[in-house]
């Protein structure tokens, strides 16, 4: 069986948003990580789903490999004396992972609710973009495109403050990525401010 994973080709394809790319095409490098398998991954994308993919192979964009099998390492050795961890030495960790999927899926509902408001069949392919983005790297690769459509399909100004809750809520890690993103929508804002005053003043 077939399991398509995005190459590097087809990772800089997407930040660049190369033109080549239409909007399933980047659906499918979005949730092309290597754990799902092909026929499911087109059951996802709609039809012609695997012919797109066996197009975006033959790019370079896509690998149709099969994962490699785990290597199995031997059970570690039990301690002679072992010391149970203390609730202080535990607790930490498992907050701050709790945290970052409460981030996460935050993001998600809010994207999917901004994005059901607006409606329209374009909205709810990408909402279902976010919705089934299973790493953080999918979902920031689906946040890109939506906020990228979110300027066309609305307004430049409106696409921004979205950024800027996000910002909010997604994890850390998530940020600097995302400012990227807030910086290009600030740019637009800005022509289009001066559009405007250039309109009002002719």
């Amino acid at each position: 069986m077939k399991y398509p994973a995005k190459t590097e080709a087809g990772r800089e394809a997407l930040r660049l948003r190369d033109p080549a790319l239409n909007a399933r095409d980047r659906q499918i490098l979005v949730l092309a990580n290597g754990e799902r398998a092909l026929q499911e991954l087109a059951g996802m994308v709609g039809v012609g789903g695997a012919a797109a993919m066996e197009r975006l192979a033959g790019l370079g964009f896509l690998t149709l490999t099969r994962p490699a099998a785990p290597a199995l390492s031997p059970p570690p050795r039990p301690s002679p004396n072992p010391t149970p961890p203390t609730a202080a030495a535990v607790a930490p960790a498992q907050v701050s992972a709790q945290a970052e999927r409460r981030s996460s899926a935050a993001a998600k509902m809010y994207i999917v609710d901004v994005l059901q408001m607006i409606r329209g069949p374009e909205a709810q392919a990408l909402a279902a973009l976010v919705h089934t983005s299973g790493t953080e790297e999918e979902l920031m690769e689906a946040l890109d495109q939506v906020l990228e459509r979110l300027a066309v399909l609305t307004r430049p100004r409106y696409a921004l403050r979205v950024c800027q809750h996000l910002q909010t809520v997604l994890p850390h890690s998530a940020l600097l990525r995302l400012a990227a993103c807030a910086h290009s929508l600030a740019d637009q804002v800005e022509a289009e401010e001066q559009r405007e005053e250039a309109s009002a003043a002719t």
